[in-house]
């Protein structure tokens, strides 16, 4: 065994023995835990608190103050110990504790896209929020779901991370696809009107991917989510779940994301990637410090061909024609 590999798996048991450790002792002190480390990080990751100050002003700081950048900040890096700790006791969580911790709001704009027809469904989140308790929302509506996945590097954790996902798909409902060389799989399953389910929020290739608005400033997205929602012909809703302070959480289904269709393709991407952000930047702005500020978003000093792409990307979003804001009809008809 290579040494790398072996130190991968003493890795892979030190976060086994956290799991045992944080789902044995009582929530408040897990969650207390949690907290705990989410301000070790704030305060030994400098690279990681320097690149959620930036993002964090580059969103609000022309409406807040350098202390609220700063405290805000803290919360987050606080959120992110709290979802370590969720990530392993949601997966202990009985029908029952869903039931009772999970307060689901707009469960009906998703009955209605159910029916009728055959069409595909994209469910799209971003990092915000409770994902964990997102997935664990539609495990316990019965929604048998395709999940997109970005693999670790360490192999065992990787491993046993996702087929605790979606190993079981019987009693999970989840699927799980690594994030590499499945889109044409992905597509044909929104084709025969299965469930595809993504964090869409990913930064996208800045030489080849496509740029939105995002919080005012141009950021890079990852117009491969645009395109499953388009070659598979979906209808788009997004999810999100919010922490409530009494311990319960508020899973929310909005209303369905009508894509702009024109038969451009690079358009297109383009428009239907504004879409998604324009959703993600609205659930930030409720709740910033339950986001995930910590990578940055935004390119800082972008080429001067590279500074043209993107003010030709921000032309096609911002100055749209008629076509473009007129819902593809064939794509909604019921």
């Amino acid at each position: 065994m290579k040494f790398s590999l072996f130190i991968d798996y003493v890795v892979f048991q030190l976060v086994r023995l956290l799991e045992v450790m944080l789902c044995t002792m009582p929530e408040r002190a897990a969650m207390a835990t949690g907290k705990v480390a989410g301000r070790l990080m704030f305060i030994l990751l400098r690279d990681r608190k320097a690149a959620a100050m930036e993002n964090l002003t580059i969103a609000f700081g022309k409406e807040k103050s350098p202390s609220w950048v700063r405290r805000t900040a803290l919360k987050s890096f606080e959120h992110l110990g709290h979802l370590a700790v969720e990530f392993f006791r949601i997966r202990q969580w009985t029908q029952e504790d869903m039931a009772t911790r999970i307060i689901i709001d707009g469960k009906l704009p998703y009955d209605l896209i159910m029916m009728p027809g055959q069409h595909g469904i994209c469910l799209i989140t971003s990092h915000f929020g409770c994902f964990e308790v997102s997935a664990a929302t539609t495990m316990f509506l019965g929604i048998q779901t395709n999940l997109m996945v970005t693999g670790l590097k360490n192999p065992f954790l990787s491993r046993y991370f996702f087929s605790r996902g979606g190993g079981d798909q019987r009693k999970t409902g989840i699927r799980t696809f690594p994030h590499k060389g499945v889109a044409k799989k992905l597509i044909q399953a929104l084709r025969e009107g299965e469930t595809v389910a993504f964090l869409g929020d990913q930064r996208g290739d800045a030489e080849r991917g496509v740029f939105v608005n995002f919080f005012g400033s141009p950021a890079p997205a990852n117009e491969i989510f645009a395109r499953l929602a388009i070659d598979g012909e979906a209808r788009v809703i997004p999810l999100c779940t919010y922490r409530l302070n009494d311990g319960r959480y508020h899973s929310i289904f909005g209303e369905e994301i009508r894509l702009q269709l024109t038969g451009d393709q690079r358009r297109d991407l383009i428009t239907v990637s504004q879409q998604f952000h324009d959703v993600f930047e609205a659930w930030l702005r409720i709740e910033p410090e339950q986001g995930f500020w910590l990578q940055r978003k935004w390119r800082r000093k972008p080429s001067r061909h590279k500074r043209n792409r993107i003010k030709a990307d921000a032309n096609d979003v911002a100055t749209p024609s008629s076509e473009q804001s007129r819902p593809d009809e064939g794509m909604f008809m019921t």
